[in-house]
């Protein structure tokens, strides 16, 4: 079969299609990526899937020339979207999300192509609960999500993410990245892009606690702030290693002790899958959905949840401590959490897309 992957350009729509995308040619279809790709069509391409790219904005402006100016732009990338689809002659087309996805999808049952959607967040954005009416199926990342759709329609596939455990052992990791194996490990990371906020606050507790600390960490930056924190961290001589990206980020799981974050939805896959103990940042904007995926671990027991208006070095601190502290008496909820957490997300959505 012909697949249309339709996609926006972030790491958390790219990445889930990605993963699905490959198992799906592994399983003999082709499969295309036609979306509002943004930075992340040169990553399709390096994975060797053709992309067709198609103009949309989202809606940021909600005066009355702004809903005029959004409706213009979005007719004009529905009939880009049509025009596509009977370029290409798809068998299927699955939307991952994004304002270039949420064409695509309309052109598709416009002209009666089998469709569904994937929403890796908690609760659904406007745009998936429009679809929902449209499409065949409507796959969802967590339980919770079914409360939010038809539930004729929902098949619970989870959320592809990093899910490979290292080969080699902690210790040799450890040692890979230079690290002390009397200390805990500490992972940070804002999301694909990094988190301006969580980058200043963590390096403000870390200079709060000194280089005698008890902890290590690894810091994953940005691509925007990592010249900024190298230089910081290199003369403050915090026991920190500051990475813009890091890849297998899996590694880096499989090494740290805790961990702090937003919380995207592959994000909150990969920190259940691997059971690491978290102080979650939601990020504030983007209508709270990240607050509600956080939840997912934190009714767990699985994180510490911290919202952007309350994140101080020092609340980060005793946070961390604390989860240090209460991490042996969290031991029996983890089987809870690896219940929770499946890594066949992406042959679950495969399998799904093959049935419609």
């Amino acid at each position: 079969m012909k697949i249309i992957v339709a996609t926006g350009g972030t790491g958390g729509h790219i990445f889930p299609a990605l993963q699905t995308a490959s198992v799906l040619r592994g399983r003999g279809h082709e499969v295309i990526f036609v979306g509002v790709l943004d930075l992340g069509e040169e990553k399709v391409k390096t994975q060797g899937f053709p992309t067709i790219v198609i103009h949309a904005k989202g809606l940021t402006n909600r005066s009355l020339i702004g809903l005029l100016t959004f409706g213009f732009l979005m007719f004009q990338a529905v009939g880009q979207g049509i025009s596509v689809l009977r370029r290409t002659r798809p068998d299927k087309v699955i939307g991952f999300g994004g304002y270039g996805s949420f064409a695509v999808v309309l052109s598709a049952w416009l002209l009666r192509i089998p469709t569904m959607i994937h929403e890796q967040n908690v609760v659904p954005g406007k745009a998936n609960r429009f679809l929902e009416r449209l499409v065949k199926k409507v796959a969802i990342s967590f339980s919770e999500t079914e409360n939010y759709f038809n539930s004729k329609k929902t098949v619970l596939t989870g959320c592809p993410c990093h899910h490979k455990r290292p080969l080699d052992s902690k210790e040799v990791l450890l040692k890979k990245f230079s690290l002390d194996p009397q200390r805990k490990t500490v992972f940070v990371l804002g999301g694909s892009q990094g988190s301006q906020k969580i980058n200043e606050v963590f390096f403000e507790m870390m200079s709060l606690w000194g280089p005698k600390q008890p902890i290590q960490a690894i810091h994953m930056t940005g691509i925007k702030e990592y010249p900024l924190y190298l230089e910081k961290y290199r003369n403050s001589l915090l026991p920190v290693k500051v990475y813009e990206f890091i890849s297998p980020i899996e590694e880096v799981y499989a090494v740290s002790d805790a961990v702090i974050a937003r919380a995207g939805a592959a994000t909150i896959s990969e920190l259940g899958f691997f059971v690491l103990p978290c102080i979650l940042v939601p990020y504030p904007l983007a209508d709270g959905h990240q607050k509600y995926n956080a939840q997912v671990l934190s009714r767990l027991g699985l994180a510490e949840i911290i919202e952007q208006k309350d994140l101080t070095a020092d609340a980060l601190k005793n946070t961390l401590k604390d989860l240090f502290t209460l991490k042996s008496d969290r031991k029996p909820l983890y089987q809870n959490v690896k219940e929770a957490f499946k890594d066949s997300a992406a042959n679950e959505l495969a399998l799904a897309v093959e049935s419609l």
